[in-house]
């Protein structure tokens, strides 16, 4: 079997917490010129800014991302994501740079073929990145790496998320999921089974709010329900208006963002906001409570390129969601996005679980005041 072996630099060998290759043939770069600024010869995104090592075979691939929190595009991600007043790094991070190095793996390991549907699975953040605001010298660094294999004519790749020191060592894994290369037509297929029902579930919702039985609110109003644990600067703000009852909800979308932005994360979590909303609002009585999301079980976009254009190239973005009680404290649902009237994403699975405060400050203190 045929293999190849691309390296970023010759300087320094990874580390050996789990980094190095064998025979030592995957090497690192660490080099920072500036605050938030990557040497580097390949740069995928600003999520994924910098190729630490790679290798592959036929049908195996492995590479090794590291990005600066600290750069121009990715700081404003992170930085205004709070819970609890504390900065951290959003799953919906994690999910754009799966997607990301996903599209890359499949390009290298098939390169004359398109990139198939990419179904993020079992999502699981554990230990939160906490950011610094502001970023001091050299800034924090987050790094993926990637595992992927081919079965058959699609395959699988093995996510895992770390923080890092400059040289590349270890501070903490933080995060996990598994994406599954998958045939986006077969998506479509399993969705028109059940497009009716939320289509219709929806109309039922906007009734139910015109006879008073359900309630409706506008964007500002609806952020303020998060205002206790998660503050969410414009451009997280992607529900535009809000009509719901118990836990039971559905949203127009409206992206904040411009051409500048790097839009994936701000899209992503936009668009399952309804589930936390829904757990929230459903306790607006417990300032004693909280819901923090625990992860997702599926993640499918059908078209990712498209959903994460700037909002002012987007159509007209709605989702639903119902949440159920899944044992003591946890809630769980499913929400659905459609693009005018067509399904273009599912996010099955979503998790919250209900916390003491007392809790969360013990494990995310917010800062102290000055």
């Amino acid at each position: 079997m045929a293999s190849s072996i691309t390296t970023t630099t010759s300087k320094t060998t990874l580390s050996t917490d789990g980094h190095k290759a064998a025979s030592g043939a995957m090497q690192s770069s660490s080099s920072v010129l500036l605050l938030g600024t990557l040497n580097t010869a390949k740069r995928l995104s600003a999520s994924c800014q910098q190729v630490i090592a790679e290798e592959s075979t036929e049908r195996t691939a492995r590479v090794i991302v590291r990005s600066c929190l600290a750069d121009s595009e990715l700081y404003p991600i992170i930085s205004g994501h709070k819970c609890n007043k504390v900065p951290l790094c959003p799953s919906s991070l994690y999910a754009d740079m799966a997607l990301t190095v996903g599209a890359y793996l499949w390009n290298t390991l098939s390169p004359e073929t398109k990139v198939p549907g990419m179904d993020l699975t079992n999502m699981e953040c554990p230990k939160p990145f906490i950011a610094q605001v502001p970023q001091t010298q050299p800034g924090q660094f987050i790094e993926m790496e990637a595992e992927a294999e081919l079965e058959g004519e699609l395959g699988v790749v093995r996510c895992q998320w770390r923080s890092v020191r400059p040289d590349g060592s270890k501070i903490q894994d933080h995060a996990s999921c598994l994406l599954k290369y998958e045939d986006c037509e077969k998506w479509v297929q399993e969705w028109s089974r059940f497009d009716h029902m939320v289509k219709n579930s929806i109309k039922a919702l906007h009734a139910k709010m015109l006879a008073g039985g359900a309630h409706q609110m506008q964007s500002g109003l609806a952020y303020q329900v998060f205002e206790s644990f998660v503050t969410y600067p414009a451009k997280y703000r992607g529900m535009n208006e809000v009509t719901f009852n118990g836990l039971e909800g559905t949203s127009t979308l409206e992206f904040k963002t411009t051409a500048e932005d790097h839009c994936g994360p701000y899209h992503i979590d936009n668009s399952c906001h309804l589930s936390g909303f829904l757990c929230n609002a459903s306790d607006m009585e417990g300032e004693d409570n909280v819901y923090v999301s625990e992860g997702w079980h599926s993640a499918k976009y059908l078209n990712p390129a498209a959903m994460f254009r700037p909002g002012s190239q987007q159509p007209k973005l709605t989702n639903y969601c119902l949440m159920q009680p899944r044992g003591k404290s946890l809630l769980q649902g499913d929400v659905y996005i459609f693009q005018e009237d067509k399904m273009v994403a599912v996010m099955e699975g979503i998790k919250f679980k209900q916390l003491p405060r007392r809790v969360v400050n013990i494990f995310l203190p917010p800062p102290k005041r000055a």
